[in-house]
């Protein structure tokens, strides 16, 4: 028994050891995938520090580059080296993971990249435009951009090729399309070669993985005096137009060509592809003599840019008959509200830009447009106010710009100077003095032409237009608000100062308008008590500058509310229609508690939000406790105001009455329409 007991003690035992013994055996072995997977994830790893690296001697070899104080045979050679590798280094997967902001960051803003994804037949593809332009003081000439192009339908095939080398076409849009060629990419920028800068179209095939430039062949041309065309056999087209400094070009709505604008040529030109191939380049708009005869009626609609922080808020016509008008239109105002987005186009940039227009004019030949908003950037001790703006004229579908209306010289600063402009925010009247006239003809001379980022036209000057003036705008200090406007009538301009007498004898007919009265009566203070709280100078479209005035009369010997537009002598230009709070209550306790002008629709005319409080006019026993009711007056086209009872009772009956806030946010989740 005693021998039994010990053999199965030592066979026990013998299992434990070589339970043991394999175990060790195990942990020192791997399976073939497990080998494998660690192989593939120190290779990723090998890669991602080799990426970096290269990433960084590039960074360092731009340095070099720029630095003035180098040899410039030294910088020539790292110029060389540094666009080389580039292109090499977009060739490899990491390079894509990288988002736009990113690289501009970590190439000290030299490189402006653009990227976007296009669904082609062959699936979606993305494509990323970089420029980069180098120091002037190392090429010499003004051939010195670059142009890269990165395509990628995943993240494993990525492919780059540089296609201009130290030539003078800088890319700001481009556009991607199947045809029956193949793909094609389609590029658009400006060109330095002269002055005022040209602009260029580019056609470029791709052929197995690389990227082919071809003639574009041009079947179709219709070409507006002044402008000129180039055409070489494999070369960008150029376009340009002498009489003006500056030009923009942008990608149309479809995605199927681009519209080119030169300032206030009386023709824009739009360059449209089919899938044969076939390029049509014309100028669509209809000539001055064709459109003085007919006016052009039009609504407008809001649209809304909304991406990595940015929201831009912009109008787009509606329901012009002239279709190729309205499209030029709606272009020039889509590219003008978005300009320089793309330097903000990366969600980790650390900007949050919110902007908001408001229309200053809308007329059958002019539109006038304001934008403001804030631009904060990360670590920035503190957020900057932005304002912009975009006039246009309707007849002949361009832009108007300050110096198309007057001459920027001696007598106009004179002018401006002698007090007889007056500032929208009455505490900056006195800033203007702080010009000197050099610095005001310098600054109003260059209005309305932007430079392109939104931190660079922080420092520029626009003009606007009312119904009876000529608005500017002018930077400032932050601390006095960055900007600051300044307002003229145009009765107030001389002759001798005016530019384009046809422009003028519109703008002065719409300010005759705007100051006509209604029988030319007064208001009677007798019988009227004015709410002066509650009263303020405004502008309103239909009516140009106008004093609205809240006030109290006595019906029947009730105290109730009733509203007016005065001129500047006190003539009523306006009755405004019952006030929805009159209709079951008074005001013996109450009385007009806030006024706002705000296009509440989004139809391009400022409606007027009133607060009131009122009550049962009763006192004693039975009496009601004052309560807030808010009504809205809607401004129509034909120069009036009108009310939707429904909706006033909507608003109060829901509660959405105490605040302006609450009737605006309210209001503007209906769909209103009162013309």
């Amino acid at each position: 028994m005693s021998y039994l007991k010990y053999a199965r003690i030592c066979y026990v035992l013998l299992l434990l050891v070589s339970c043991v013994v394999l175990n060790g055996c195990m942990k020192g072995q791997h399976s073939p995938a497990t080998e494998t997977n660690h192989a593939l994830s120190l290779q990723n790893d090998d890669k991602t520090v080799s990426y970096s690296k290269k990433l960084d001697t590039l960074v360092k070899k731009l340095h070099i580059v720029n630095d003035e104080n180098k040899d410039s045979d030294i910088r020539q050679n790292k110029l060389e080296e540094f666009t080389q590798e580039l292109n090499l280094l977009l060739n490899e997967p990491q390079s894509v993971e990288m988002k736009d902001g990113e690289l501009v960051e970590k190439f000290d803003n030299n490189l402006t990249i653009l990227t976007k994804s296009f669904q082609l037949k062959s699936g979606q593809l993305n494509v990323r435009v970089m420029n980069y332009r180098a120091p002037k003081t190392v090429t010499g000439t003004i051939g010195d951009k670059y142009t890269f192009i990165q395509w990628w339908s995943s993240r494993q095939l990525v492919h780059a090729q540089m296609i201009e080398d130290g030539g003078p076409e800088l890319t700001t849009d481009f556009v991607v399309r199947d045809s029956d060629q193949g793909i094609q990419l389609w590029l658009g920028g400006h060109v330095s070669i002269y002055h005022p800068a040209p602009v260029f179209v580019a056609l470029w095939e791709l052929s197995g993985q690389k990227w082919t430039q071809e003639r574009i062949v041009i079947d179709k041309m219709k070409l507006p005096d002044l402008w000129y065309l180039n055409k070489d056999v494999n070369e960008p087209i150029i376009f340009e137009n002498r009489q003006h400094d500056s030009m923009s070009i942008g990608v149309l709505d479809h995605r199927d060509g681009f519209l080119i604008n030169s300032d206030h040529s009386d023709k824009n030109i739009t360059i449209e592809f089919s899938r044969s191939g076939e390029v049509c380049i014309d100028s669509e708009y209809s000539t001055a003599s064709n459109t003085h005869s007919e006016q052009q009626s039009y609504e407008l609609i809001q649209e809304k840019y909304s991406e990595n922080g940015i929201v831009i808020k912009y109008p787009q016509i509606t329901k012009l008959k002239d279709i190729a008008k309205q499209k030029s239109l709606n272009q020039i105002l889509k590219i003008e509200a978005l300009e320089g987005l793309h330097d903000y186009a990366d969600s980790n940039s650390g900007v949050h830009v919110e902007i908001d227009y408001e229309i200053k004019r809308q007329s059958e030949r002019f539109f006038s447009v304001q934008y403001t908003g804030i631009r904060y950037v990360k670590d920035a001790a503190y957020p900057s106010h932005m304002f912009y703006t975009t006039n246009l004229d309707m007849k002949q579908a361009s832009r108007i710009k300050l110096r198309d209306l007057v001459k920027v010289e001696k007598p106009f600063i004179e002018l401006i100077k002698s007090g007889k402009i007056t500032a929208v925010q009455p505490e900056q009247q006195v800033l203007i003095g702080d010009f000197t006239k050099d610095d005001l003809i310098q600054l109003l001379a260059n209005a309305d032409v932007t430079k392109g980022s939104p931190a660079e036209a922080e420092m520029e000057s626009f003009s606007y237009l009312t119904n009876d003036s000529l608005g500017m705008s002018v930077p400032m200090a932050h601390v006095v608000g960055d900007h600051a406007e300044y307002e003229i009538r145009f009765a107030q301009i001389p002759e001798n100062i005016r530019q384009n007498e046809e422009l003028w004898s519109e703008l002065s007919s719409v300010e005759d308008q705007s100051v006509s009265t209604v029988g030319s009566e007064k208001l009677d203070t007798d019988q009227y008590e004015i709410e002066e709280s509650q009263s303020f100078q405004t502008t309103l479209e239909g009516f140009g500058k106008v004093r609205f005035v809240s006030t109290y009369g006595y019906p029947e010997g009730l105290r109730k509310f009733f509203f007016f537009l005065l001129d500047e002598q006190g003539h009523i230009i306006y009755p405004f229609p019952e006030f929805y709070g009159n209709h079951e209550w008074v005001a013996r306790y109450g009385g007009v508690e806030a006024v706002a002008f705000k296009d509440v629709n989004k139809d391009g005319l400022k409606d007027v939000i009133i607060i009131s409080s009122v009550d049962n006019g009763i006192h004693g026993s039975g009496r009601v406790d004052p309560f807030p009711i808010a009504g809205i007056y809607f401004q129509k086209k034909n120069k009036t105001f009108t009310t939707l009872p429904a909706l006033d009772q909507a608003i109060n009956d829901q509660g959405h009455n105490q605040t302006i806030k609450d009737v605006i946010q309210y209001v503007s989740k209906q769909r209103i329409s009162v013309n």
